[in-house]
């Protein structure tokens, strides 16, 4: 199957699961919520499902970034509507991209890419604790859980891409904080979900690498 084909099919996979996946939103989403009715998260699921198949060597890989991506999808749409990112759907999201790594790792013995992967993990979880602890407001528990996933998922492919996607990261919420100052819809004082921009850090990163 060549490359586009290959994207095209698990972007259909990634937004049906994603669709299939909207009570997990629905759960914690005031049905009000323009982000749950919209169905945000499947076209995301869609886009990161063409991505992970552009970015995957193998299907281990491929099956591994797509889960991710779903997960991915989910999060954010309920970080934007609700300022939370769940338990259970990090810990999900986190399982579905570690397992099939591991996986792969089995299969073509990049187990140091895999333990790169952990340390990065464990690497953004010490960094946005203490980072929490020091400015609560800017970052909840969530935020530093999700950096597990976040952590694995940039150090499988290098140490510059965690110290990229993580400064990235942080540009793009001070980004997003400056144009809501500006337009006069928020404060200094509002909450900007930083599970999005978490995301469009770690996928950048990836990118600029090549």
């Amino acid at each position: 199957m060549t490359g586009p084909m290959l994207a095209g099919l698990t972007a259909v996979v990634a937004a049906a699961v994603a669709w299939l996946l909207t009570s997990q939103v629905a759960a914690v989403t005031p049905r009000e919520s323009g982000w749950l009715r919209s169905r945000a998260h499947v076209p995301l699921a869609a886009a990161g499902g063409a991505g992970a198949a552009l970015l995957a060597d193998g299907w281990a890989e491929l099956v591994g970034f797509a889960a991710a991506a779903v997960g991915c999808s989910l999060l954010s749409v309920i970080d934007l509507a609700v300022r939370r990112l769940p338990d259970r759907v990090v810990g999900a999201t986190l399982l579905g991209l570690v397992l099939p790594l591991v996986l792969e790792a089995g299969i073509s013995g990049a187990w140091a890419d895999l333990g790169r992967a952990g340390l990065g993990a464990l690497a953004l979880v010490a960094g946005y604790f203490v980072l929490a602890f020091i400015a609560p407001s800017g970052l909840g528990l969530g935020d530093v859980k999700f950096a597990a996933v976040i952590g694995a998922f940039l150090g499988w492919f290098g140490w510059w891409q965690v110290g990229a996607g993580t400064l990235l990261a942080f540009l793009i919420n001070a980004l997003v904080a400056t144009v809501v100052l500006v337009s006069r819809r928020g404060s200094r004082r509002s909450q900007i979900p930083f599970g999005p921009a978490m995301m469009a850090g770690a996928v950048a990163a990836v990118l600029l690498a090549g």
